[in-house]
């Protein structure tokens, strides 16, 4: 998972420095990061929390977050309504309360992959970071919601393929296998309907297939769909209650969370 935030530098070049000689974005780029890793953490389980399989490193003007193990799709997919409720909110707030500096906002890509730890080291100083195909994705998809309109939250093909999967029994890319061979139009709209339900029932929107940079096919991408993201509306309860797998607890801090964002938007 890629997180930006967007008008860094134009909030920094206005922005004044304190007494200590801190630019005073500073103040708000460290919530940021503090509230950014508070909603990731908050995807998980209360009882993964202490030893919790999450990776978070900054990229200056964002951070790159990595969810391990077997459930780390299920934690990305949850952890991108969590950001956009959370950080939609954190924007509204900063903007409303400094009108006089730059407007600023955000994006968030997410991918589901295997993934290389690099580490280099030279006496007492290090570097680490992570690599591999879904970083690269998650970058190219962060990027897009650049150019999107109103899409400040990317989801990749293989997030949604193994949340489908693990919650649905079926997948998107067997779906559409099915519809291309179809010999009946009937056959092709029952799948097309199926096709429709799930995207429904992940609170997600299909958008297109998208040719992204160091990726040889387009890669077919989803945004979340907002309206839906609501306590109370069935199907976005029904969508916590299965990514939670039935544990009350979490999923009574995740309904309130989103409760609080709603009554703050």
């Amino acid at each position: 998972m890629l997180i930006d935030l967007r008008n860094f530098t134009r909030s920094l070049n206005a922005s004044l420095t304190d007494d200590r000689g801190t630019n005073q974005f500073c103040y708000f780029l460290a919530e940021f990061y503090a509230v950014s890793l508070e909603l990731c953490m908050l995807a998980l389980a209360p009882d993964e929390r202490d030893e919790p399989p999450l990776s978070v490193n900054s990229t200056g003007d964002g951070l790159l977050v990595l969810f391990d193990g077997p459930r780390h799709f299920i934690h990305g997919l949850l952890a991108a309504f969590l950001l956009e409720a959370g950080l939609r909110r954190l924007c509204e707030r900063r903007n409303a309360s400094a009108p006089e500096m730059p407007t600023v906002s955000f994006g968030v890509g997410v991918e589901s992959g295997t993934i290389s730890w690099v580490r280099a080291r030279q006496g007492s100083v290090g570097v680490d970071t992570f690599i591999g195909h879904c970083v690269n994705i998650a970058a190219r998809v962060e990027a897009l919601t650049k150019i999107v309109a109103s899409a400040r939250v990317l989801i990749g093909d293989t997030t949604v393929e193994r949340c489908a999967e693990a919650l649905y029994g079926e997948t998107f890319a067997a779906l559409r296998a099915r519809e291309r061979a179809a010999t009946s139009d009937a056959a092709r709209v029952s799948l097309q309907k199926r096709m429709d339900e799930m995207n429904r029932d992940l609170c997600l929107t299909f958008l297109h297939r998208y040719t992204l940079k160091g990726v040889d096919e387009p890669v077919p991408l989803y945004r979340l769909e907002e309206a839906a993201m609501v306590v109370g509306v069935a199907r976005f309860e029904r969508l916590l209650a299965a990514l939670v797998a039935g544990n009350v607890t979490h999923l009574a801090e995740l309904r309130s969370r989103f409760a609080g964002a709603s009554a703050g938007s």
